[in-house]
C-alpha cells in the first residue's frame, strides 16, 4: 500500500512539476482546458459533459466514479470510445478532444432526494504537459417521480397508430385509451435490457421491468447477428405463472431477471457480438407493449484453445487441488495428500534425501533396526514439518522460503557439511589430512551425523528446504488455497500428510539399512565409504546451483575416476576377495567409463551430467520483467509459452533435459513463442512478475492465447514428461 500511495505522489509530482516548468500564461486553468458539467439527472441516470478546450485532450482510462452513497447505487458509467493515440506519458490510450458525454446509471433505492456525485479525470495539452489527476463532487437533485406521459404516436400504438396489433381489451372510448396510456412508460423506459459477456462462452441477458410490468418468457428470442458466433442454449430462471388476458396460461417475469446465455464461437470470429434480442411484455392493468427488437454489441473475452474447444470445464491441477480442499472432508484430503506424497517419493524432490539418511544410519555405531527405524522417523517427521512451515509461510506472507534460501552463501555453507559427513565415512582414507585435522573435522561430523536425535532432526528440516525446493501442483494449489481463503490450518494439514506419503520410502529404507547393515569391520567400513561417496556426489550436485555446468559435470567426472581407483583398494585392504573380486572390479571399470565421458562432455561445454555428450540447445527467448512479457506477446500472433526457471530448481533442469531437448518437444514448440522468465536471483523485478501470476516457486508453465489472455486451464506447475508434454501441447491448438 505504502509502494502505491509513493507511486501515486511521485506521479503527481512529476506533472505538477511538469506544467510549473512552462509559462503559466500559456496554460489555460484546469476548469477552462476541461470543464465538466452535469447536463441532465434522469429518474435512473445522470449525464456529464465535458467542453475540452482547443490543443487540449482528455484519458479515456482516467475516468473514475468511486460513488459510496448507502441510499443510491451507481452502476458502470457509459463512456463512448476515444480516439487512439500513442501517449507519451501512459503508451497507448484513448482521448477525447471538443467535447465527451457520459451516462451514469443509478438507482434511488432509497428514494433520497439529493445525492453527492463523485467523479475523477485527467487530461494534457497537445504541447506536452498533463495536468495532475482531479476529482470534484456535486450535489444532484434527484426526481421521485417516473415520466408519466407517453405520446399515442410512440412506439406502444406502432409506426401506424394501429391498435391492430395490441390486443387492450378497452372497448372503443378513446378518451378511456388516452387515460391509460398517460399511466404507462414508453416501451425503452419500460424495459431496461443489458448484457455482458462472464468468460469467453458465456452471458448474461439482464431484463429489468419497471412497476406493474411484465415479460412474456415464450417470447424472449436471442439471435447472434455475428459471423462465426451462434447461440448454442438459452437459460432462464423461474418463472410466475399468470392467466393472461390476452395469451391465456402463461410464464412472466417481474421485477429483474438474469437469463444465462451459453455461445459457440469459431476461430477468427473476433471479439464482439451483435446480439439481436427479440421480447414482448404488458402493464399490469392489461395493456401491452408491442414485439420488440433490441440489438446490442457485447465485447467478449479473447478466445483460447480452451474456448474453441469448447473445453472452459477444464480446471488445471492446482486449480482441482484448491477445490478439493474447500470442499472434501478432512480425512479425505488427508488420504488424498498422502497418496499424492507416496508419487513424490522418488522424483528428485525427494530422492536425494535416501543419501543423506543412509549416511546418518551408516555413520552409527551398533546400528540395528529399532534404531535405524527411530532415526529414520525422526527424519521424516523434520521434514514434513519443514515442507509444512515453508508451505504455510508461503500462503500467508507469500514469501517461499525454500527459494529464499537458495544463496551462495546457505548453499556453500551446506556444501561444506556433505563433505564433513562424507570424511566421517571414509575413516582412514589413503589421502588424509593431517591428524589434528582430521580429528577435529571427524568430531563435528560425527556430532552433526546423528550421534544424537537432535542431530538427525536438524538434518531432516534442512534437507526439506535447501536440499530440494520443488513445486508441484499440489503444493502450489494448497499455498494459493491458503493466500486467498487466510485458512493454514487445512493447507497445513494437507501439506504435513503429503510429506509423510513423500517420507514413506525414507522409513522402508531406513528400517531396512539396519537390518541387513554389517557389524563394525571390514564390510562396514566399505559399505560407510560407499556411503561417503555419494555424499560427495551431493555436494557437487548442490554446488551446481552457483557454478557452471561445464564444471560441474568435470567435477562429477573427476569423482567418478577417483572413486573408481581408491574405492576398490579400499575394498580389497577391507576384506574383499574371491567372485567379490569381480564385481568391484566391474564397478571399478564401469566408474571409470563414466568419468572419462563426463569430463570429455565438460570439455565440450556440456552440463547435463546424465546425458554428457548430448548438447542441449535452448529456443527460449529470456524474458525478465512483465514489461518484457507484454512486448513480446505484441509482437506475436502464436500462442506463447512462459516458462520460469531458476538454476536451484532440481525439477526444472530435469524437465529441460528430459523434456525440452527432445526432438518430438521441439518440433511440436514451433507453432508456440516459447519465453523463459529466470528467477535464480529472485530479486525484486522477479518476485514482481512472479506475484502478477500467483507463482509460488519454479518450474511454473504458462500459456498465454493469440489475444494475450492466459490460458489458465491448462498452465501448470512441475515437472511434465515428453510424452505427458507433448499431448499437453496438442490440447492447445
Amino acid at each position: 500500500m505504502k509502494k502505491t500511495i509513493s507511486f501515486l505522489c511521485l506521479i503527481s509530482l512529476f506533472f505538477t512539476t511538469q506544467i510549473f516548468a512552462l509559462d503559466q500564461d500559456e496554460l489555460l486553468d484546469v476548469d477552462d482546458a476541461f470543464a465538466p458539467e452535469v447536463v441532465e439527472v434522469n429518474y435512473d441516470s445522470v449525464k456529464l459533459r465535458f467542453k475540452i478546450a482547443d490543443k487540449y485532450y482528455l484519458y479515456k482510462h482516467a475516468f473514475k466514479f468511486p460513488n459510496m452513497d448507502s441510499g443510491i447505487q451507481y452502476g458502470e458509467a457509459q463512456i463512448p470510445d476515444g480516439h487512439k493515440k500513442e501517449d507519451e506519458f501512459f503508451g497507448e490510450v484513448e482521448t477525447y478532444h471538443d467535447q465527451v458525454e457520459i451516462v451514469v446509471p443509478y438507482e434511488n433505492k432509497d428514494r433520497v432526494g439529493k445525492a453527492q456525485f463523485k467523479f475523477k479525470y485527467q487530461g494534457c495539452a497537445e504541447a506536452g504537459v498533463c495536468y495532475p489527476p482531479q476529482t470534484k463532487i456535486v450535489e444532484l437533485s434527484l426526481p421521485l417521480e417516473q415520466p408519466s406521459t407517453l405520446n399515442t404516436n410512440n412506439s406502444l400504438l406502432g409506426s401506424n397508430n394501429s391498435t391492430d396489433s395490441l390486443d387492450l381489451g378497452l372497448g372503443s372510448s378513446n378518451d378511456q385509451w388516452q387515460g391509460q396510456v398517460d399511466a404507462v412508460l414508453p416501451e425503452d423506459l419500460a424495459f431496461k435490457v443489458e448484457t455482458i459477456a462472464m468468460d469467453a462462452n458465456k452471458l448474461s441477458t439482464r431484463f429489468t421491468m419497471s412497476n406493474n410490468v411484465y415479460l412474456y418468457k415464450d417470447k424472449v428470442e436471442l439471435t447472434s447477428l455475428t459471423d462465426g458466433i451462434k447461440v448454442k442454449s438459452v437459460t432462464f430462471p423461474v418463472a410466475e405463472q399468470k392467466n393472461d388476458p390476452h395469451f391465456g396460461d402463461v410464464e412472466v417475469f417481474f421485477g429483474l431477471i438474469e437469463i444465462d446465455v451459453e455461445i459457440d464461437r469459431k476461430q477468427g470470429s473476433g471479439n464482439k457480438l451483435e446480439l439481436q434480442i427479440e421480447f414482448q411484455g404488458c402493464v399490469d392493468e392489461g395493456i401491452c407493449y408491442p414485439p420488440s427488437t433490441r440489438t446490442i454489441v457485447v465485447d467478449l473475452p479473447g478466445m483460447s484453445s480452451t474456448t474453441v474447444t469448447n473445453n472452459t470445464n477444464i480446471s488445471s491441477e492446482q486449480d482441482q487441488i484448491q477445490d478439493q480442499l474447500e470442499k472434501s472432508a478432512w480425512w479425505k484430503v488427508l488420504l488424498k495428500f498422502f497418496v499424492i506424497g507416496l508419487g513424490l517419493a522418488l522424483t528428485p524432490c525427494v530422492f536425494p534425501m535416501i543419501p543423506i539418511l543412509s549416511g546418518l544410519i551408516a555413520g552409527q555405531k551398533d546400528i540395528n533396526t529399532s534404531k535405524a527405524l527411530t532415526l529414520s522417523i525422526i527424519y521424516v517427521l523434520s521434514m514434513a514439518w519443514a515442507y509444512t512451515i515453508a508451505g504455510v509461510v508461503a500462503g500467508m506472507l507469500g514469501a517461499n522460503i525454500q527459494a529464499a534460501l537458495q544463496t551462495p552463501t546457505v548453499i556453500i555453507v551446506f556444501s561444506i557439511i556433505f563433505v564433513l559427513l562424507s570424511l566421517s565415512m571414509f575413516g582412514y582414507y589413503d589421502l588424509q589430512l593431517p591428524a589434528k585435522w582430521q580429528a577435529k573435522l571427524m568430531n563435528i561430523s560425527n556430532k552433526q551425523e546423528g550421534g544424537s536425535h537432535i542431530g538427525v532432526a536438524i538434518m531432516g528440516f534442512l534437507s526439506a528446504i535447501i536440499v530440494g525446493p520443488c513445486v508441484t501442483p499440489a503444493l502450489a494449489g494448497t499455498v494459493i488455497y491458503i493466500s486467498e481463503t487466510g485458512d493454514p490450518i487445512t493447507g497445513g494439514i494437507a501439506l504435513f500428510a503429503m510429506s509423510i506419503g513423500m517420507g514413506v520410502p525414507l522409513l522402508i529404507i531406513g528400517a531396512t539399512e539396519g537390518r541387513w547393515m554389517p557389524k563394525a569391520g571390514g564390510w562396514m567400513n566399505v559399505i560407510k565409504s560407499f556411503f561417503g561417496i555419494a555424499l560427495l556426489a551431493m555436494a557437487i550436485w548442490f554446488l551446481s546451483r552457483i557454478i557452471p555446468g561445464p564444471v560441474t559435470l568435470a567435477l562429477f567426472g573427476i569423482l567418478a575416476l577417483l572413486s573408481s581407483i581408491f574405492w576398490y583398494r579400499y575394498a580389497l585392504k577391507n576384506g574383499v576377495k574371491g567372485k567379490l573380486t569381480i564385481l568391484f572390479l566391474l564397478f571399478k571399470l564401469a566408474l571409470i567409463a563414466i568419468g572419462v565421458v563426463q569430463i570429455i562432455g565438460a570439455i565440450r561445454g556440456n552440463s547435463d551430467y546424465m546425458h554428457p555428450l548430448t548438447k542441449y540447445e535452448s529456443h527460449f527467448t529470456l524474458i525478465k520483467s512483465y514489461g518484457d512479457l507484454q512486448k513480446a506477446m505484441a509482437e506475436t500472433d502464436k500462442i506463447v509459452l512462459l516458462d520460469f526457471y531458476a538454476d536451484w530448481c532440481v525439477e526444472c533442469k530435469r524437465m529441460e533435459g528430459a523434456t525440452y531437448s527432445k526432438a518430438s518437444v521441439q518440433k511440436e514448440l514451433e507453432r508456440f513463442l516459447v519465453l523463459k522468465a529466470d528467477v535464480t536471483a529472485q530479486d525484486d523485478t522477479d518476485k514482481a512478475l512472479m506475484k502478477k501470476f500467483k507463482i509460488v516457486g519454479p518450474p511454473a508453465t504458462l500459456f498465454f492465447d493469440k489475444d494475450d489472455k492466459l490460458i489458465a486451464q491448462y498452465s501448470f506447475f512441475g515437472f511434465k514428461g515428453e510424452q505427458d508434454f507433448l499431448e499437453h501441447l496438442k490440447n492447445l491448438q
